[in-house]
């Protein structure tokens, strides 16, 4: 149904009803404002949040679950005894903690998994990243299997121009395990060309990518021989965090980059990195752009 038969079936409606112009007004703002999630999508939206919380290592609780939804302790209780119908959550015990099944951690997975990728096709359409977010958590209920592999495939394989996608993971791109990839570390003011910063030799040339089932990781693996100032890097939402040292890598998250999806170069992640001494915080100055390439097959 287009926008116009749309407007001409509520106008219909509200001569029918013979509702006044503040009702009428009162309707049509509702209607912009979005229709209200189904019951079944309220359910599959909390465990896909305790899934979330689960791969953080974040405690599992109907007392955060009331206040992400903000929904009453019992409009909670309720939507945990549907999730409890399906198979996704233990019986409660009389606690505060709620324990996901197999099952629901499974099902959990499948819903980040198409809400990821409705969420990078948005993004792809040049919708901005906080509307594609908000907007993939709606098409996420309700597209088949064949549809997301689809569109999958096209994020893949079939951009024909380039596009940048926000807060991104590669587990739900690729297959599980360790991949090299190329990478490079260039000044920030030199742009045309482009030129290499001094902290890139002090790291070997190849990355490696480690994807996992809960999360993927770039590891920057550090020469003998390198210098010991700390990373920093630029999450969207957190603002500078320091990367995780592990024997001789760095480790960033995957999420904190900036992917960028073209069809000369099929799949570059970019991200601020900040090289400090140790006490110290990041500034302008010491900031440099992370690039790296990748060539994998996806899913």
């Amino acid at each position: 149904m287009s926008a116009y038969d749309i407007k001409l079936l509520i106008s219909r409606d509200l001569r029918g009803a013979d509702m006044n112009e503040k009702k009428g007004q009162e309707l049509m703002e509702d209607l912009a404002g979005g229709m209200p999630c189904s019951k079944r999508e309220t359910v599959e939206n909390m465990l896909e949040q305790l899934c979330r919380w689960r791969k953080n290592s974040s405690p599992l609780s109907s007392s955060r679950l009331c206040e992400k939804f903000q929904l009453s302790r019992r409009e909670c209780t309720y939507y945990l005894k549907k999730m409890l119908e399906c198979g996704y959550i233990f019986p409660l015990e009389n606690t505060d903690e709620i324990r996901l099944t197999s099952f629901g951690i499974a099902r959990g997975e499948e819903l980040g998994y198409c809400h990821e990728t409705f969420k990078q096709f948005l993004q792809l359409a040049g919708v901005k990243p906080e509307d594609a977010e908000e907007d993939a958590c709606r098409m996420e209920h309700v597209a088949g299997e064949k549809t997301v592999e689809s569109i999958c495939q096209f994020i893949n394989s079939g951009v024909l121009s380039e596009r940048v996608l926000h807060h991104s993971d590669l587990r739900f791109r690729y297959e599980p395990g360790t991949y090299e990839a190329g990478m490079g570390i260039y000044q920030m003011e030199r742009l045309c060309p482009r030129k290499l910063a001094q902290e890139y030799y002090w790291y070997t040339e190849w990355i490696t990518l480690e994807i996992g089932q809960e999360k993927s990781t770039c590891k920057l693996i550090r020469k003998e021989e390198s210098q010991t100032e700390k990373l920093w890097y630029m999450d969207r939402d957190a603002g500078w965090l320091q990367a995780e040292e592990t024997d001789h890598a760095i480790c960033i998250p995957a999420q904190a980059f900036e992917f960028i999806i073209s069809p000369a170069d099929p799949y570059r992640r970019r991200a601020p990195d900040c090289f400090v001494k140790e006490g110290d915080f990041p500034t302008e100055k010491a900031c440099r752009e992370l690039n790296i390439h990748i060539s994998l097959n996806g899913r």
